[in-house]
């Protein structure tokens, strides 16, 4: 048997590379890994083939083998700006902010005409909560590319992060050019700003996440105090909760034919429409009710001052908001503190795997619909949650919610202080940085024994 030569190897490295960038083309993810990782182990000295092996292996979700392999290439010298850029977004996934800033100013600095290299920092900066040159690269990608719904977009967003509400929500608009979200289209006229809706059948529709429409729900009995008659279309789990809204006249499921109306909006440009700044954001408080009450009331377990309810984990994208369940076990310490847990979908198996279920009852049986939890919540003294659909549901009971909040969040969040301009009886516990999951919570836990300790006291109180 011949043994290979290293001509031989490098040719066959190249062609393994070469197969590798044509499955990338033709979007076989799985196939451009092993290509690129065929190269690599044949010519481990290739820089290209372990930066091409990253980014594919960071989209198929292995940040941290992708960041092995951008470092494989920036240690044989590789110099190219879309390599820092690619271990910059890569980074800023793990949560490495800082070291993923240096990587992706390099990349800027090295092509100042390259959009795409801005776009990346200007992502990093506004996780970096550097909000006003995020803001200032975002506009001049704006004024650059006034086709790109995706950076008008990102400006919006940065325009609410620095509450310029006018802005920031006439911005969002931009939402309907983004390929994740095509605009739906009505029949007949779109509600647009300055037109009179005094008298008028208003259809709101839905759109986005379950957050998202209880938030703006707020919005609805606005209308129905200007006169309007209210045809909400919402998301089946909402039905039942939205059809008890003051000033809503009817409901219907999210694709079915509505009843005749005059004007129709998206329910996420009713800030715009109704010229929503800080200082006039709607918080009457509850604009959200249980449809109907428990046929079984929970009560209060023996011994127990306090019942909280606890929700850790909500989708994980775009971005992961959960928590790591055993890093909320200093908040099941307390006896006097009954636990209910309110978390639905596959994340409710955390009480078995981490050996909790003695220690949190598991609500997610009785739930069916978001009227169903708002019926839970109504009988429990505290929620507990991430930031998920629960935490606007309570926020719009009226219910103490607290919340523990990702050092990267959601520009409705802001990034600093305790408390919340949309929903007066709710408190921020966030992170002092992208690892802590401990501050927050022994913060919480300290908190949690402070009202226990006084509804103890009051229950020992002379009548």
């Amino acid at each position: 048997m011949t043994k290979p030569t290293r001509a031989s190897i490098q040719l066959e490295a190249g062609r393994a590379l070469a197969d590798g960038a044509r499955a990338w083309s033709d979007g076989d993810v799985d196939a451009a890994v092993s290509g690129f990782s065929r190269a690599a182990l044949l010519n481990p000295g290739m820089p290209l083939a372990h930066m091409n092996l990253g980014v594919a292996l960071r989209r198929q979700g292995k940040v941290v083998a992708a960041l092995a392999s951008y470092r494989r290439a920036l240690a044989l010298g590789g110099a190219d700006p879309a390599l820092h850029s690619n271990m910059g977004n890569a980074l800023r996934e793990a949560g490495e902010l800082i070291e993923a800033e240096g990587f992706l100013r390099q990349a800027a600095a090295a092509q100042p005409e390259n959009a795409s290299f801005a776009y990346n920092l200007a992502l990093l900066l506004r996780d970096r909560r550097q909000h006003a040159e995020a803001r200032a690269i975002f506009a001049k990608l704006v004024a650059d590319h006034p086709d790109s719904g995706d950076y008008a977009w990102d400006l919006a967003l940065s325009d609410l992060y620095l509450q310029d509400y006018e802005a920031g929500f006439a911005g969002y608009e931009a939402r309907w050019r983004l390929a994740r979200s095509p605009e739906r289209k009505f029949e007949g006229t779109r509600w647009l700003p300055g037109a009179d809706i005094t008298g008028k059948t208003v259809l709101v529709t839905a759109e986005q996440g379950f957050g998202d429409a209880l938030q703006f729900a707020r919005f609805l009995p606005v209308l129905a105090g200007k006169g309007a008659r209210l045809v909400v279309e919402c998301q089946p789990e909402l039905l039942d909760l939205f059809g008890a809204i003051a000033g809503v006249n009817a409901v219907v499921p999210k694709g079915a034919p509505p009843p005749a109306y005059d004007l129709w909006t998206p329910i996420m440009s009713l800030a715009w429409l109704l010229g929503t700044t800080m200082q006039t954001i709607p918080v009457q408080l509850p604009y959200l009710r249980p449809p109907r009450a428990l046929t079984s009331h929970l009560g209060r377990p023996p011994g127990t001052v306090l019942n909280v309810g606890l929700i850790w984990a909500g989708k994980t994208t775009p971005r992961d908001r959960s928590w790591p369940f055993d890093k909320l076990m200093p908040l099941l310490s307390d006896p006097r503190v009954a636990v209910w847990s309110l978390q639905m979908g596959e994340r409710s198996a955390d009480l078995a795997t981490h050996g909790a279920s003695a220690l949190v009852r598991d609500l997610a049986p009785l739930i069916g619909s978001f009227g169903d939890t708002a019926a839970l919540m109504a009988e429990l003294d505290l929620i507990i949650t991430i930031d998920t659909s629960a935490a606007h549901l309570a926020g719009a009971l009226g219910k103490p919610v607290w919340m523990l909040l990702r050092y990267v969040s959601d520009w409705r969040w802001l990034d600093e202080g305790e408390g919340s301009a949309w929903y007066p009886t709710m408190r921020l516990f966030r992170q002092a940085d992208p690892f802590d999951f401990d501050g927050p919570v022994a913060r919480m836990a300290e908190m949690l024994k402070t009202v226990a300790d006084k509804r103890a006291g009051q229950a020992k109180a002379p009548a």
